[in-house]
């Protein structure tokens, strides 16, 4: 249910002075009737309408440091969210890292390991393709599949992270290059 904004809270509190039942002030408000209550109360016990302060740690960073952040990840796919020094030359925790990089939409997965595609590369395999294609049908029939996973419990497993968005996994920037 969606909170009510200060507007809205002076709005039932002269309802309230009008002599207005609660249910219909909570159905011409769009809330519950326990949320009139609880502002009535509180605007009785406090002589304020505003809302109490709200548990929790406050940010460490600001949302300029987390822009840096992001940015600094997005020239350096590979950098690691322990090596990310802030502005200032502060170091910031690896979890406050990893959460603003999630915020911005970045992931931290495992690299795609193959050639960077060169646009002669890429030209060579859509020929490939394209003149083997009934033969790939064919052999799709025959592979199965199956799905593997390895768990570390108390250990890092030092597999390589590239941090990227949805649908950048091919990018070149996002590929870690092996030459076979």
């Amino acid at each position: 249910m969606p909170r009510l904004t200060d507007s809205q809270r002076h709005e039932v509190r002269r309802m309230l002075a009008g002599g207005l039942p609660r249910r219909e002030i909570a159905r011409r408000m769009g809330c519950s009737p326990s949320t009139i209550v609880r502002l009535h109360r509180r605007y009785v016990q406090t002589g304020s309408l505003n809302d109490r302060p709200r548990p929790g740690r406050q940010r460490v960073t600001s949302d300029r440091q987390g822009r840096y952040t992001r940015v600094s990840h997005l020239r350096d796919r590979f950098q690691t969210a322990r090596t990310t020094i802030g502005i200032n030359g502060r170091q910031n925790s690896v979890s406050t890292v990893g959460q603003r990089l999630r915020n911005a939409g970045l992931k931290a997965c495992r690299p795609f390991r193959g050639n960077i595609l060169t646009q002669h590369r890429r030209q060579n395999r859509l020929t490939w393709t394209r003149r083997h294609r009934h033969w790939l049908m064919r052999l799709w029939r025959r592979i199965l599949f199956t799905h593997e996973s390895r768990f570390h419990l108390r250990y890092r497993d030092g597999r390589i992270r590239v941090w990227r968005r949805r649908g950048e996994r091919y990018i070149d920037s996002c590929v870690r290059e092996c030459d076979r």
